[in-house]
């Protein structure tokens, strides 16, 4: 009786304490890792983390105080315990009631990448729990896709700053092979085939010239001689052309024929004749003997004429025997023209040798540079490699970081418009109906087990107070009572020190 009454009230008791539990739930939202959308042989995303990692990373960001103090307040949250317990303790608390659960995705083949994960919210307000659940969710979604735009961007202008260092160096390395090719625009190691050839053509020409000399001065040689003799024939046409004195005419002093005396000016104008063919009219000689001739001409004309009957020392004058003028006047020009041609031709060959020797001295320098230049070129090619290296290096950097700008460029635009892997919401939170806990039915049917084995703990105690395990009014009126033992009562002995020793039958 004692103990079914003791657990009959104790079990009474623990079922009104777990109906007053207050009810836990919780609600989750299942949030989906979408793959790009974009192929990768096209496009390269730049974020390239760990899931798993960057799942972390943005629980962290999202547990801020900032921005859970945000949820708590909009939501209100913790109301009552906001009253007893400090800020920090309330954001313990929401960290404590907020839960994530990675998905292991069948893509990956059972190598532990998520491909999924649940994140839920643990509250005593059913509708409360799904909705601050779903802002959760959507914190993920916009942190992810924040943090990737971040990273691109930042990914993006890393390389631009390196693309705008790599064009200066490249600049400079540019205007640097740029000024040692124009300072050394005919030297360069490209140019060895033309170099080579114009130094074979250059001495062909100088070859040429040469024989081209040689020929002008046989020319020349050959000339002078036939102008020579040109001088001799017009020399002796002169002098047969020139008026002698009758040979038959009686001379009064010797008895013979006396020749006229020629004058001054007739011997000069011979002179001068002789030599206007074979030189030119600036040439000195024929300018002081026109000097000579006119100054000669002024001394006859101021002498009084002779008497044309008598000649020198007043002897009668000689008449002259002409020869006949017509054919020595065409001789003496015909030897004239032929000495002007050959003049002409003289001056012609000589002009030509000027010039061909103009032309070898020209040919020579111009042999002398470009050789120059050959035997400058191992040392223009050496100090052009050293220059082009580091400029080729610089131009093969400049020209990969330019492609990774590109790239870089087209994964920003991918991550603003959400083409690149996302975070996706396929299942939100929804008002759960169920709760967590506590566990009802578990928790009444351990109150009853504890009542009735304190309620056996009870009856058994009073029972030892009593000093009776079993009493036979306890024992079914059909079993028989064999014997009875009474109740043996002994007195301690207070002289010895030592407990009594007790007897039981």
């Amino acid at each position: 009786m004692c103990i079914g009454l003791v657990w009959l009230v104790l079990a009474i008791c623990s079922g009104a304490i777990v109906h007053k539990l207050p009810a836990v739930y919780t609600s989750e939202a299942v949030i989906v890792v979408d793959s790009q959308k974009i192929p990768e042989k096209f496009v390269s995303a730049t974020v390239a983390s760990d899931l798993q990692d960057r799942i972390e990373t943005i629980k962290q960001q999202i547990l801020t105080s900032g921005k859970l103090k945000k949820i708590i307040y909009d939501y209100s949250l913790y109301r009552d315990k906001r009253k007893t317990h400090f800020e920090e303790e309330i954001l313990e608390l929401m960290r404590r009631d907020i839960s994530i659960t990675l998905i292991e995705s069948v893509r990956t083949g059972g190598l532990g990448r998520p491909g999924a994960f649940r994140i839920g919210y643990t509250g005593s307000e059913p509708t409360l729990v799904a909705q601050v659940a779903n802002r959760l969710a959507n914190l993920y979604v916009q942190e992810n896709l924040t943090t990737r735009e971040v990273q691109a961007q930042g990914t993006s202008e890393f390389l631009e700053t390196q693309l705008q260092e790599a064009k200066r160096r490249l600049d400079q390395l540019e205007a640097s092979v740029s000024s040692y090719k124009l300072k050394h625009i005919d030297e360069l190691p490209q140019q060895q085939d033309a170099l080579v050839g114009a130094l074979a053509q250059l001495r062909i020409q100088l070859e040429a010239n040469r024989d081209a000399i040689n020929r002008a001065q046989q020319t020349k040689i050959i000339l002078e001689n036939s102008m020579s003799a040109a001088e001799m024939n017009l020399a002796g046409y002169l002098r047969a052309s020139e008026p002698v004195s009758d040979a038959s005419a009686p001379n009064p002093v010797a008895g013979i024929a006396t020749p006229a005396t020629p004058r001054k000016s007739e011997i000069l104008q011979t002179e001068f004749d002789t030599l206007r063919v074979r030189y030119h009219e600036d040439h000195p000689d024929v300018i002081r003997l026109r000097a000579a001739l006119e100054s000669a001409l002024r001394s006859e004309e101021r002498e009084p004429a002779p008497d044309p009957e008598i000649g020198v020392n007043n002897f009668p004058r000689q008449r002259p025997v002409n020869r006949p003028p017509v054919r020595e006047s065409l001789d003496i020009a015909r030897t004239r023209e032929q000495a002007a041609g050959l003049n002409a031709q003289i001056k012609a060959t000589d002009k030509e040798l000027e010039d061909r020797k103009t032309d070898q001295q020209r040919i020579l320098k111009d042999i002398n540079t470009y050789q120059a230049r050959v035997e400058h070129l191992p040392v223009r090619e050496q100090e052009l490699a050293q220059i082009t290296r580091d400029y080729e290096i610089s131009k093969e950097n400049y020209k990969s970081l330019l492609d990774k700008k590109i790239a870089a460029g087209m994964a920003l635009d991918m991550e603003r418009r959400q083409k690149s892997e996302r975070f996706t919401v396929i299942d939100p939170a929804r008002v759960p109906e169920k709760p967590v806990r506590p566990k009802r039915a578990m928790l009444y049917g351990a109150g009853m087990a504890v009542s009735l084995i304190l309620a056996m703990i009870v009856g058994f105690g009073a029972e030892l107070r009593q000093n009776v395990v079993l009493g036979e009014w306890e024992l079914p009126s059909d079993i028989p009572v064999l014997a009875r033992l009474p109740r043996i009562q002994i007195v301690p002995d207070v002289s010895t020190k030592s407990p009594p020793a007790s007897h039981g039958g």
